[in-house]
């Protein structure tokens, strides 16, 4: 866990709210941070900045079948190339009873948002692929400062 009161070597964190949401575009997502300057963030200890950008293409990824949750770690890299990563589905009636984990940080990158995609009976996600406001598919956002340290629980 990251004590703020010590001394901080090579952090990676992100330092604005990204704003994360759906592209304008289909199958694309979008900072649009609050204040309108894009976001800082950090990286081994190193600062960069990503202005506010529309349609950025999400990263091909595996299925997330029909009646699963699933989060996706929205990512960026010092030459603001944002991508994502999957994390581990579990089917949305144990939610709640089973954690949902957070994915990991790919290395060299910086967290700025989750994806929580929900189906729906009968319809199954693929990022790069689905549109994140098709028919059975319910897409919330967060912006975050670094990787949760523990997990969702509900």
């Amino acid at each position: 866990m990251l004590n703020l009161t010590e001394q901080v070597r090579g952090g990676t964190f992100c330092l604005s709210k990204a704003g994360l949401a759906e592209g304008t575009n289909a199958n694309t997502i979008q900072i649009a941070a609050p204040n309108g300057a894009g976001i800082d963030f950090a990286i081994a200890g190193k600062l960069y900045h990503k202005a506010d950008t529309d349609n950025i293409a999400m990263t091909a990824l595996t299925i997330q079948p029909a009646l699963y949750t699933c989060l996706y770690l929205v990512q960026i890299n010092v030459d603001g190339t944002v991508s994502m990563v999957k994390g581990t589905q579990i089917l949305t009636a144990d939610v709640g009873r089973e954690p949902l984990n957070y994915p990991e940080l790919t290395a060299a990158n910086c967290p700025v948002g989750v994806i929580r995609i929900a189906t729906a009976s009968g319809y199954t996600f693929t990022s790069g692929t689905t549109d994140l406001s098709a028919t059975g598919i319910t897409a919330t956002y967060e912006d975050v400062f670094a990787v949760p340290d523990a997990p969702k629980v509900a």
